[in-house]
């Protein structure tokens, strides 16, 4: 008899133990298949390629990037239809059930082709020692990772930090050539490196790659109010008459012969290897306002004049440079601006963000959304100009929410897949 009693339960426990894991198991599968958790394959687009054919898998293998911290794509749960999930009602990181976790997924697309990633003004790759990773300086930080994990082929230009456009596209250029040669590149650019891209594409014409696309964040299409100001009131930046002229040289070359470019693109390097000495000579062309400044910073300051101030001061960029630099049009154009509320005066660049504000309204210290708009404008981004490439500092005083630049290089990336590059 005690047999059969002990027999009868232990059956009924196992009944009862399997039918509880039958039940944690369906109700897992019904939660992970609500979310779209069921495959970690990434669905295929539904969109066309740029030529009207459907993507297929030779040409590309869709990609998903799973975050460990996800923060803004959450996934709500209906905790009433699950009551056992009542007790993590609170909870926006994970989904837990039985002691299961799983993460919620952010579903982002690597574009086809590889990604160059173009500094701007100050840049660099990275800095720092060689031998120590973990002490260097990433111009990009976290993003050209971020984009690597996505499944990107990412490229890490690096041009002359302070040199005029035309110097900066050439060696992109050199730099591209022994990298990327046969192959289709997506220029992403933030500031500077934009107008870098944008000489590239219009003026170098014995490429062997192809740019599909250029996407650029924050630059000064246009110019900026800021670095008018200094020309006007410090006198760096001055524009030489020589410049000017090669410059409108070689856009009328643009559409004219190959010989013609090569002659155009000649005249403005000789300008070039002289630009030392025509800075100097500019001390006498300082501007009237820069009167009060002692006769020896007078003398200093030209010293520290470089080609680049007077790239992208508004009247070279909108009465020189983009009268010259007209697009191609086998190259698709994309841009983001950037703005932010009020940047404290104390900030490194509140000053700048005030003088912009009264000449061009919102800007993100450096470049209006006016002036960052160029091709198709996506939209515009609450940050200010350095947390574009994620730059980390302290921000005191500053009225502005947390800025997620990798989920902006993200959407980003996914844009460009979509749109079939």
């Amino acid at each position: 008899m005690l047999m059969s009693t002990t027999s009868f339960l232990a059956s009924q426990v196992r009944s009862s133990i399997a039918a509880t894991v039958h039940s944690t198991n369906a109700l897992v599968t019904s939660i992970k298949s609500s979310l779209g958790l069921v495959s970690k394959e990434a669905p295929s687009p539904s969109g066309n390629t740029k030529d009207g054919q459907g993507s297929s898998s030779s040409t590309s293998s869709s990609s998903v990037y799973y975050s460990q911290e996800v923060e803004r794509n959450q996934v709500p749960l209906h905790h009433e239809q699950y009551p056992s999930l009542q007790p993590w009602r609170g909870l926006d990181r994970k989904i837990k059930n039985y002691g299961y976790s799983m993460p919620v997924v952010s579903s982002y697309t690597a574009p086809r082709n590889p990604v160059v990633l173009c500094h701007g003004l100050f840049g660099f790759d990275k800095m720092g020692p060689e031998a120590i990773p973990h002490l260097q300086i990433h111009y990009w930080s976290g993003i050209q990772k971020a984009l690597t994990k996505l499944g990107v082929k990412v490229v890490v230009a690096k041009v002359p930090r302070t040199g005029s456009i035309k110097e900066r596209a050439e060696d992109l250029h050199r730099f591209l050539s022994s990298t990327m040669e046969g192959m289709p590149i997506n220029f992403v650019a933030h500031s500077m490196g934009g107008l870098d891209c944008r000489y590239l594409i219009s003026h170098i014409h014995d490429k062997n790659y192809e740019v599909q696309t250029l996407t650029t964040l924050s630059t000064p299409h246009r110019g900026s109010p800021m670095m008018d100001w200094f020309r006007d009131n410090i006198g760096v930046g001055l524009l030489q008459q020589s410049e000017e002229e090669a410059m409108h040289k070689l856009g009328k070359a643009a559409k004219l012969s190959k010989a013609a470019v090569q002659e155009a693109s000649e005249t403005l390097h000789t300008y070039l290897e002289n630009a030392a000495g025509r800075v100097v000579s500019s001390a006498n062309r300082a501007a009237p306002h820069a009167s009060y400044i002692s006769p020896l910073l007078n003398r200093l300051i030209p010293l520290l004049d470089t080609p680049a101030y007077a790239n992208l001061t508004t009247t070279y960029c909108n009465e020189v440079f983009n009268p010259n630099t007209p697009d191609d049009p086998r190259v698709s154009y994309f841009s983001y601006g950037a703005s932010v509320p009020q940047i404290p005066l104390w900030a490194p660049l509140g000053f700048p963000w005030e003088v912009i504000k009264a000449k061009e309204g919102d800007n993100d210290g450096l470049v209006s959304t006016q002036s960052a708009r160029w091709g198709k404008y996506v939209e515009t981004v609450e940050a200010d100009h350095w947390d574009l490439n994620n730059r980390w500092r302290l921000k005191i005083g500053y009225d502005q929410k947390p800025f997620n630049a990798i989920n902006l290089y993200m959407n980003l990336a996914t844009r460009l897949y979509n749109d079939g590059y």
